[in-house]
C-alpha cells in the first residue's frame, strides 16, 4: 500500500487545524466584557445558593418525613395496639427499642392515652408526663411531625445529655438558655383502637445538636457549606473554624436581625466565621409557627474572585491574536475536512440501514481516501456475510418453531393429563375413605391396612398431579400470584406447627431463629415452599435429630432464609441438578420416602417468580442447607398485585 507523505497525513492537518480552532473560544471570551462576566458569575453563584437552600429544605423535610413514615407504621400496627390494651410493658419496651433502631432516631417514647410515658427506648423510667403538651398537640393534629425545641429537663430520662450539650464559643446574652436546649425532629402518631378509641401515641425524636448527617448530605449534593442554627448558635455545620467544625459559634448580627427578629430570608454576601460567603439564610419554625433557628447554605466567594482575575489577565491578549487567524481558516476547515467526513457518514448510514451495495466516493490520497477504500471492502464482506446469516437465521427460526411447538405440546399434554386424573382420583379417594371409616360395612384389620396403603398412595399421586399442574402453569406463564405484605416469621411458625406431628414421629425437634422480616409475596405459594423444604428435611433426617430454620436480613436489605438438616447429605455431582424436574439423587430411596422429583422444581419456580433465588449447600454425612433469598418489602410500592 502506497505510503502517504507526511504533509498529506490527516494527523498533520488536524494538528494545524486544532491549533487554529483552539483560538476561537479565547477570542469569544476576549470579546465579552469583564463586568458582564463578573456580574453573571456573581448572579449564578447566588442563584445556585438559593436553589441549594431549597435542596437543604427538601433534605431536612425528607429526614422528618422518613421519621414520620416509620413512626406511623409502628403506631398503626396491631402489635402496639395489643400491647397497650394488654399493658404488656415488656413488649412496649422492645417495640420502642426496635423502632429507634429502624428509624435511626435518638430515642423513642410510647405514651398512654393521658400522655404519660409507658415505655422508653433509652431507659426504663416510666409514668412521667414530660411530653404531655406535645402529646395533646399531636392528638389535635392526628399526625404531628415538626421541628421542636426540647430542654434538658424534658430530656432528663432519655440519656442524651452528651448529644445535646453545645460549647458556645462567644459571649451571648442567652448562652445558658441555648446550652440547655436541643433542636430535634419530632414525630408523634396517636394510636387508636379497633373502635377508634384513643389508646396512646408513639413518639420518635432525632436530635439535630451535634448531628452532621443532614448538613453533610447537602454538601455532598451541592458542594456548599450548610449549617443549622438553634436561635443564633451553630449546632450542626460543616463550616470549619480552623481544623474543626464551627459548632457553638454565633451568626452575624445582621443575619440574626433579618431572619430571627424580622422573620425574613437573607440572601447575599455575609461574613461566616472567618471569611466572606455567598449565602442564603431562612428561618426554622416549630409547630406553633415560632422561629426557633436558622437554616444556612453558602459557598466562599474567594474562588470566584480568583477565577475572575485569571480571566481578566489572559483573555484579551490571547483573544485578539487568534481572531484574525480563526476567521481566515474557517472556510478551509469546512471544505477539507467536513466533505469527506460527510461522505463516510452517509456510507455508515447505508450500512446501518442494511444497504451493503453502495460505495463511498472519496478520491483523496490521504487517510480519508485510504479509509474510504477499506470501508468499501468492508461493505462487500458484510454483504456476503449477511446473505449467509440470513440463510442460517431462517434455518434457526424453523428449528426454534419446531422446538417451541414440541414444548407447548408437552406442557398441554401434562396439563390435560393431570387435570383429567384429578377427578377420578378424587372419586377413588372418596370411596376408599367410605370403606375405611366403616360406612360400607365392617372390614377386618388386613383389609384396613391394604386400604390405608391405597389411600396413602392416592394422596402421593394427587400431590404429584398438583406439582405437575403447577409446573405446567409456570412454564406457560399462567400461575396466578396474589401478593401481599407477609411476615416470614409468622409463616414459618405456621408451617412448623403443621409439621410438628410428622417430626414427633421421629423425635425430631424443629427449631427457628427468625426476626420479623416483611416480604411482598403470595403467602400460599411461599408457605408451599417452606412446607416442602421442612417436610423433606424431616423425611431425610435420622431420628432424634433437630432441624434449624434461620431468617435474617442481608447487607443489601434482602431476606435470607435457611433450612438446615442433619441428614445423609447430597453428593456434589447432584447439587446443580437437584432442582430439575423429575430429578432424584437416589431414585430407590426417594421412592421409599414418597418423593416424586417435582417438589424442589416447583419451589425453584415459585421463588424465581417472586424475584428471588434458591440453592443448596451439602456435604455427604453432614446434612444439607437450603438457602432462599427474597426481596424485602418496599414501603413506597404497592404490595398487592
Amino acid at each position: 500500500m502506497k505510503t502517504i507523505p507526511p504533509i498529506k497525513r490527516l494527523g498533520t492537518k488536524l494538528m494545524m487545524y486544532s491549533i487554529i480552532v483552539a483560538l476561537i473560544p479565547i477570542v469569544m471570551l476576549g470579546a465579552v466584557s469583564i463586568n458582564t462576566i463578573t456580574n453573571e458569575m456573581n448572579n449564578q453563584a447566588q442563584d445556585k445558593i438559593n436553589n441549594d437552600l431549597k435542596i437543604a429544605e427538601s433534605i431536612l423535610g425528607l429526614k422528618l418525613e422518613k421519621l414520620s413514615s416509620l413512626n406511623t407504621y409502628v403506631a398503626t400496627s396491631n402489635c402496639i395496639m395489643d400491647s397497650i390494651v394488654n399493658t404488656d410493658y415488656g413488649s412496649l419496651k422492645n417495640l420502642a427499642t426496635a423502632t429507634k433502631i429502624s428509624s435511626e432516631a435518638d430515642f423513642v417514647v410510647l405514651l398512654d392515652k393521658n400522655g404519660n410515658v409507658i415505655a422508653r427506648s433509652n431507659s426504663n423510667v416510666t409514668g412521667d408526663d414530660s411530653y404531655s403538651e406535645l402529646f395533646f398537640k399531636a392528638v389535635s393534629y392526628d399526625d404531628f411531625s415538626f421541628i421542636e425545641i426540647l430542654d434538658l429537663e424534658t430530656l432528663k430520662y432519655e440519656d442524651v445529655e452528651d448529644i445535646v450539650q453545645i460549647e458556645i464559643k462567644s459571649d451571648i446574652s442567652n448562652e445558658t438558655l441555648i446550652k440547655n436546649r436541643a433542636m430535634a425532629l419530632v414525630s408523634i402518631k396517636p394510636v387508636y383502637g379497633t373502635l377508634g378509641e384513643l389508646l396512646g401515641a408513639s413518639m420518635a425524636v432525632d436530635i439535630l445538636n451535634n448531628d452532621y448527617e443532614i448538613v453533610d448530605i447537602v454538601r455532598n449534593s451541592s458542594g456548599d457549606a450548610t449549617t443549622i442554627f438553634l436561635d443564633s448558635i451553630r449546632i450542626s455545620t460543616n463550616v470549619l473554624d480552623g481544623d474543626e467544625r464551627a459548632i457553638g459559634t454565633p451568626v452575624s448580627n445582621d443575619v440574626y436581625t433579618k431572619v430571627v427578629e424580622e422573620g425574613g430570608t437573607y440572601y447575599g454576601r455575609a461574613y461566616v466565621v472567618n471569611e466572606w460567603y455567598f449565602t442564603a439564610y431562612e428561618p426554622i419554625y416549630d409547630s406553633d409557627e415560632k422561629i426557633i433557628g436558622i437554616l444556612f447554605v453558602g459557598t466562599p466567594e474567594n474562588k470566584y474572585f480568583t477565577l475572575l482575575s485569571n480571566i481578566r489577565d489572559q483573555t484579551f491578549v490571547v483573544g485578539l491574536i487568534g481572531l484574525l487567524i480563526a476567521l481566515t481558516v474557517s472556510l478551509l476547515l469546512n471544505r477539507i475536512i467536513i466533505k469527506p467526513l460527510d461522505e463516510l457518514k452517509h456510507g455508515v448510514q447505508w450500512i446501518s440501514g442494511g444497504d451493503y451495495t453502495k460505495k463511498v466516493n472519496v478520491t483523496t490520497d490521504d487517510e480519508f481516501g485510504m479509509l474510504a477504500r477499506v470501508f468499501n471492502e468492508m461493505a462487500d464482506q458484510i454483504n456476503s456475510s449477511n446473505e449467509k446469516l440470513k440463510k442460517h437465521a431462517e434455518e434457526l427460526k424453523e428449528s426454534y418453531e419446531e422446538l417451541k411447538e414440541l414444548d407447548n405440546l408437552k406442557s398441554d399434554l401434562i396439563a390435560i393429563v393431570s387435570h383429567e386424573l384429578r377427578t377420578p382420583l378424587t372419586s377413588i379417594k372418596g370411596y376408599v375413605e367410605l370403606v375405611l371409616d366403616g360406612t360400607m360395612g365392617t372390614i377386618n384389620e388386613s383389609q384396613r391396612k391394604c386400604l390405608q396403603v391405597a389411600d396413602d398412595n392416592i394422596i402421593r399421586l394427587r400431590r404429584l398431579i398438583e406439582s405437575m399442574l403447577d409446573l405446567s402453569k409456570i412454564e406457560r406463564g399462567e400461575l396466578e400470584m396474589y401478593r401481599e405484605a407477609m411476615n416470614v416469621k409468622d409463616t414459618v411458625s405456621d408451617v412448623i406447627e403443621y409439621l410438628t406431628p410428622l417430626a414427633t414421629e421421629k423425635n425430631i425437634k424443629l427449631k427457628q431463629d427468625i426476626k420479623d422480616l416483611l416480604i411482598n409475596a403470595d403467602k400460599d405459594r411461599i408457605t408451599q415452599v417452606f412446607t416442602n423444604l421442612i417436610e423433606n428435611a424431616i423425611k431425610f433426617s435420622p431420628a432424634n435429630e433437630s432441624i434449624m430454620i434461620i431468617g435474617k436480613e442481608t447487607e443489601n436489605g434482602d431476606v435470607h432464609i435457611t433450612v438446615k438438616d442433619n441428614g445423609a447429605g447430597i453428593p456434589k455431582k447432584d447439587l446443580e441438578k437437584i432442582f430439575d424436574q423429575f430429578y432424584q439423587v437416589d431414585s430407590s430411596t426417594k421412592r421409599k420416602k414418597g418423593g416424586s422429583g417435582l417438589g424442589l422444581a416447583v419451589c425453584k419456580s415459585i421463588i424465581q417468580a417472586h424475584g428471588g433465588t434458591i440453592w443448596v449447600e451439602s456435604e455427604l454425612g453432614r446434612g444439607s442447607t437450603f438457602h432462599i433469598v427474597l426481596p424485602a418489602l418496599i414501603y413506597e410500592e404497592s404490595i398487592v398485585e
